[in-house]
């Protein structure tokens, strides 16, 4: 991989994908952040989770990072001034003394507004010498660029070092806002503080890994100026964020109403009964919420049924859709679990009854 990436730099096959982050109050793009893709000639794009530390172990990380430094300062040239572009700042690069030479050589070239560039810095920066990280801070602070901490959630995530830094932005960390929207979650008291804390101190908030509604309105009742997530838009190229910006600046969410819940794959048998007629049918998997079934074929959906899981407990459920003989069905009530998360086939109180198992060569019933 080490070769074949070393390769892919000197050809210049990297690339730079955009994701815009929104404003909650009137859903505009206020800018874009710049993610760094290889697409491999024989494996298709590689996750950055597998390349970047093979970067980082070939000495390849400075290089990589004032290239997409560069790219996205060009890229940003064609853009409206209203638009920003933030770039990722690994440790690495920011212990280089010459980093700031670097941005103002990167916003001269490509003629930008400094206060268009926006560096993500994660807080792993404030483990190295804390006099040279505060001279980098009001190095850059005087350039005129902004600053974002970013993944705020995943580590230390100190109060200490927004005293000591001058950020413009707090990242919240997508693992914060995922399941935060679930009843019984308690992230969203955590991602309330952290918007409490940065409007405090005069920062806006971005609210990473938005993908439902439920999320997006959520972290808007809670405050947070900006989210970014597929919600409004995947990683986009160069040329797709010039075609998007061409249709205005405001975006329309899109997604689904909310998290899907986990499901537990299985092999159990159930009746389902719908008027005068019981069929029998085979929970493939379940979750708190739904189930998909085998056994009935071309169910319309809105079709209502009466579910007997367990002897002692009845559900009525509703089909969603149907493909051949399988369907997803969506229950009327919400199932509990058990201390390790497992569905309850019973009601509330009673022993959780195991999954009948299937024998070998046994037929489906249909």
């Amino acid at each position: 991989m080490e070769e074949d990436l070393r390769e892919a730099i000197a050809r210049g096959a990297l690339e730079l994908h955009y994701q815009p982050q929104v404003r909650t109050a009137t859903s505009a793009v206020t800018g874009y952040e710049a993610l760094l893709r290889w697409k491999h000639p024989l494996h298709g794009y590689i996750s950055p989770a597998k390349f970047v530390p093979v970067a980082e172990d070939a000495g390849l990380v400075a290089q990589i990072g004032e290239w997409a430094l560069r790219t996205a300062c060009q890229d940003l040239a064609n853009w409206p001034e209203a638009v920003r572009v933030a770039v990722n700042i690994s440790p690495l690069q920011f212990a280089n003394p010459a980093l700031p030479a670097i941005v103002t050589s990167a916003v001269a070239a490509a003629g930008i507004n400094p206060g268009q560039l926006e560096l993500e810095i994660t807080e792993s920066v404030f483990l190295s010498d804390e006099k040279a990280t505060e001279a980098m801070f009001g190095a850059l602070k005087g350039l005129g660029v902004r600053l974002a901490l970013d993944d705020f959630g995943t580590g230390y995530s100190s109060l200490g070092y927004l005293k000591r830094a001058p950020f413009d932005r707090i990242k919240i960390d997508q693992s914060l806002v995922r399941g935060a929207a679930i009843e019984g979650s308690r992230n969203d008291a955590i991602i309330s503080s952290i918007v409490s804390l940065a409007q405090a101190l005069e920062m806006d908030t971005t609210a990473e890994g938005i993908e439902t509604f439920d999320e997006l309105d959520l972290v808007k009742s809670l405050g947070c100026s900006h989210v970014q997530g597929y919600i409004y838009e995947r990683p986009l190229s160069a040329e797709g964020v010039a075609e998007q910006l061409g249709r205005g600046l405001v975006l329309t969410a899109q997604g689904p109403r909310s998290v899907r819940a986990t499901r537990q794959t299985m092999l159990r048998k159930v009746v389902l009964e719908h008027g005068t007629h019981r069929y029998d049918g085979m929970i493939r998997n379940i979750s708190r919420t739904g189930a998909m079934i085998e056994g009935l074929w071309n169910v319309p959906a809105g079709t209502q049924f009466r579910v007997q899981l367990a002897d002692d407990h009845e559900i009525l459920a509703t089909s969603r859709w149907c493909q051949e003989d399988r369907m997803g069905v969506e229950f009327a009530e919400t199932l509990a679990c058990d201390a390790n998360g497992a569905v309850l086939f019973g009601r509330a109180g009673h022993r959780r009854e195991p999954a009948e198992p299937v024998l070998s060569g046994q037929r489906r019933m249909a």
